[in-house]
């Protein structure tokens, strides 16, 4: 079975610098994606121009998700023998199949040009390729080898924070967890790229509630929210902090948190988490009270809360449990023990009410009806109680 490659970059590469008369010609608002700009003010001048093909248009239409026009300029370029190490790692990226992308094209950049960036590039594809593998060890010495050669550049801070990301998924151990946490903590701290950083931060935030440090996790995920340019990590930050002080029990801030993530992200991983918690603690809730109302129990019926009688009366199934809580507290304080259970049909937690135990199913029956005439309920079921 085949795996496909991300085509979307973790991280922005810096791409090669315009000719100084080219640049001034781009408007200012162009200024952080100079390749496209070029082309965008080309295409402006003469829309039905044709672009030669070059390693540097090819790179364009990458960057402008072009990758198919991409792909067929880069194959071009590969059948006219014009073979550099860009042309070779570029077409990698858009290969869609994986294991090509890596012994075609990425593989022959790392032999072909060893010690230039363009080989830590490709070196450090074929460890995320290992990574999305399962290999974590391989990966953990290309991304070492990869974060030797960059150093403090953005590649080197993304294979640091990498690298110590194989140490969470090699054993589930406080050890691991522990020698993870201080590279991606490191990476984190010393990284300038704001991509790297806000990763980083959220992997040691993460880290620290696996390893029950809640403080440590807010105070990292804290970092995010502090840093400009990091909205898109936003989300998952809150839901950590919630997470956090989850640990803490203290659950009103933790609700407070995630209300914000649902209400502010609907539409994210952590939106639908957040309204899952939301749903299950309301069901909580509502399950201790009802619990507590069972508790106080009334004065009665025969038999009721003696576990002997095998009859009862369902008076509903609701999921709304507010709604079964009311007729819960309606039936107390008529003096009757009512009871429930829960159970779930096609995916849906309901609660069902039922009151009284009874010998014989007519007597169950003839209670029932005396509830009718009372109005305490609309309808109800005779239910016979098996033995476990």
């Amino acid at each position: 079975m085949t795996r496909r490659l991300n085509l979307i970059p973790l991280i922005r590469l810096s791409t090669a610098p315009l000719p100084l008369l080219l640049f001034v010609t781009i408007s200012l608002a162009s200024v952080g994606r100079p390749q496209a700009a070029v082309t965008d003010w080309l295409d402006r001048q003469d829309p039905g121009r044709q672009v030669p093909p070059s390693a540097a248009a090819a790179r364009d239409l990458y960057e402008r998700a072009r990758y198919e026009e991409a792909r067929d300029m880069l194959d071009a370029l590969i059948r006219a023998g014009n073979v550099t190490a860009e042309v070779l790692y570029y077409r990698g990226l858009v290969e869609p199949v994986a294991v090509v992308a890596v012994e075609t094209y990425f593989n022959r950049v790392v032999r072909r040009y060893p010690g230039t960036e363009m080989a830590d590039r490709a070196l450090f594809r074929i460890a995320q390729y290992w990574y999305d593998s399962a290999f974590y060890i391989k990966a953990r010495e290309l991304f070492g080898e990869v974060a030797w050669h960059q150093g403090d550049s953005s590649l080197g801070q993304a294979a640091r924070y990498w690298r110590g990301m194989t140490f969470l998924h090699e054993a589930a151990t406080a050890d691991t967890l522990r020698i993870g946490l201080w590279y991606v903590r490191n990476a984190a701290r010393r990284a300038t790229d704001p991509d790297v950083r806000g990763r980083a931060f959220l992997s040691a935030a993460d880290i620290s509630l696996r390893l029950t440090q809640p403080d440590s996790a807010l105070a990292y995920s804290a970092e995010v929210l502090e840093t400009p340019y990091l909205d898109d990590y936003h989300p998952r930050a809150l839901s950590l902090q919630a997470r956090a002080f989850e640990q803490l029990e203290d659950l009103e801030q933790a609700r407070i948190l995630y209300q914000i993530v649902a209400a502010r992200f609907p539409d994210t991983w952590e939106g639908r988490e957040a309204r899952r918690w939301l749903a299950q603690q309301r069901e909580a809730a509502v399950l201790a009270r009802l619990d507590s109302l069972q508790a106080m129990g009334g004065p009665g019926i025969a038999h009721t809360g003696t576990g002997e009688g095998r009859w009862t009366i369902q008076v509903g199934a609701y999921s709304n449990f507010d709604n079964a809580a009311q007729i819960v507290v309606q039936l107390t304080r008529a003096g009757y023990l009512a009871w429930h259970t829960t159970k779930r049909v096609e995916g849906k937690l309901l609660v069902v009410v039922w009151v009284g135990r009874f010998e014989t199913r007519a007597e169950a029956n003839a209670f029932g009806t005396s509830l009718l005439k009372s109005e305490i309920i609309t309808e109800f079921q005779l239910v016979e109680i098996l033995p476990p």
